[in-house]
């Protein structure tokens, strides 16, 4: 549990700094946004299905996606978190 909250508050962050980073002209938003998408998906249902959705519309992308979430959370650091 606290696992699930700890991902959830710092995805939340990293998206809030990927919202930040769209409206700057200089600062890269896309990148923490979607790391924070990707830990908050780690840690909410809801999150995970909307991830799903995305496996249809925008099968590139999901792609994409998944991998980022592989790299970030296999191997011995998910057995850490």
């Amino acid at each position: 549990m606290v696992k699930r909250s700890i991902l959830f508050i710092i995805g939340s962050f990293l998206i809030a700094i990927g919202i930040i980073g769209f409206m700057l002209p200089l600062f890269p938003g896309f990148v923490p946004f979607i790391i924070g998408i990707v830990m908050i998906s780690r840690s909410s249902n809801t999150a995970r299905r909307y991830l799903s959705r995305l496996k249809t519309i925008f099968p590139k992308q999901y792609k994409k996606l998944h991998e980022i979430r592989v790299r970030l959370f296999s191997g011995k650091r998910d057995r850490l978190l």
